[in-house]
Order: C-alpha cells, then structure tokens, then sequence
C-alpha cells in the first residue's frame, strides 16, 4: 500500500497575480492551487490562463504538488480551462460546483480529449 502524503496547507492563488504564482515558488505550502474561478474577474479569465501557463513553463514549483482550479463546464470559460490544463505541468484540477456524475464525466471527457 502506499503512504499518504500529508497535505497539511493549501494554497489558493489567483491565476491573473503573476507576482503571486511567482512568489509561490519560494512557499512551503504542501499544495499551491492556481484559481482560474473565483478569484479570476470574468474580464480577466483569458489573461489569468495564459499568466498561469507562462509560470509554470518558467520552472517547476518544488516544494508543492500544484493544481489547477478551473471555472465550471457550464461557464463560457471551463471548456478552455479544461483543455489548456490538459496540456499544463500540474499534478491535478479542482473541478467546482460538480453536482452530479454526468458533469463529473463531462469534465473527464473533456481533459482526455485535450
């Protein structure tokens, strides 16, 4: 069996702060979650994907697992959310407000597909 690994902090960051994904290089944070939703004004959700790309092709995050926090697949931003993580150096995606297994497996789709 393997061990589980402690994930004692979690890290949210705004995907559309470089100066914020930068600095979560030198944390010790055991997660670092890129929020592409919430965090992310509707006007800015273009730029804060391709802020989070540029970052993480700037070098890993060491200390960190790092995720990605998508806007939902009923927004007019999750399908490309989806599929830019797809091709992103990250260790997982937090999918928000699944409700129900048909999303779940949309969203799966999706990310395969990419």
């Amino acid at each position: 069996m393997q061990a589980i690994k402690p994930r004692r902090s979690l890290l949210y960051m705004p995907g559309s702060n470089a100066r914020a994904l930068e600095k979560a290089r030198t944390l010790d944070a055991d997660v670092v979650i890129f929020d592409l939703e919430d965090a992310v004004a509707p006007s800015a959700k273009q730029a804060a994907r391709e802020t989070v790309s540029h970052a993480l092709a700037q070098g890993p995050y060491p200390a960190s697992e790092v995720l990605l926090r998508v806007n939902g697949s009923d927004t007019p931003w999750g399908f490309d959310d989806l599929r830019a993580a797809a091709t992103l150096p990250i260790d997982g995606v937090v999918l928000p407000k699944v409700d129900d297994s048909d999303r779940l497996r949309h969203n799966l789709d999706t990310l395969n597909k990419a």
